[in-house]
């Protein structure tokens, strides 16, 4: 039996949690562990398309959530393995820019 959709959300908000532009104020090794294992790791599970689909399906988010969910797994996922995978770069970087904000965003549209 797989996880219930009630579960998923809270997994795909937990997820969302991790990322955000709230991460500016912290230290470098929170910083690091947010982004680079917890939200690495939700973002691969959560923030897949076939659970946003489940979540969509069962009207918990909007196609808009959806779809802004889908692009920050994608933009997240372009940066594995590459230069700008340190917390320098999340700190200073235009890319990571993008995704903590797109990370508020969708945070602030669950919310409403």
């Amino acid at each position: 039996m797989g996880i219930s959709v009630e579960k998923l959300m809270e997994f795909y908000v937990d997820t969302l949690q991790k990322c955000g532009t709230n991460l500016l104020e912290m230290s470098d090794e929170d910083i690091e562990y947010n982004i680079f294992e917890e939200f690495d790791v939700g973002a691969i599970s959560f923030l897949h398309d076939d659970t946003l689909s489940k979540l969509k399906k069962a009207n918990l988010i909007t196609e808009e959530i959806s779809h802004k969910s889908s692009v920050l797994r994608s933009k997240f996922m372009f940066l594995q393995n590459t230069d700008l995978w340190n917390v320098s770069s999340v700190r200073n970087n235009k890319s990571w820019d993008e995704i903590l904000k797109l990370s508020d965003e969708i945070k602030s549209l669950l919310n409403q």
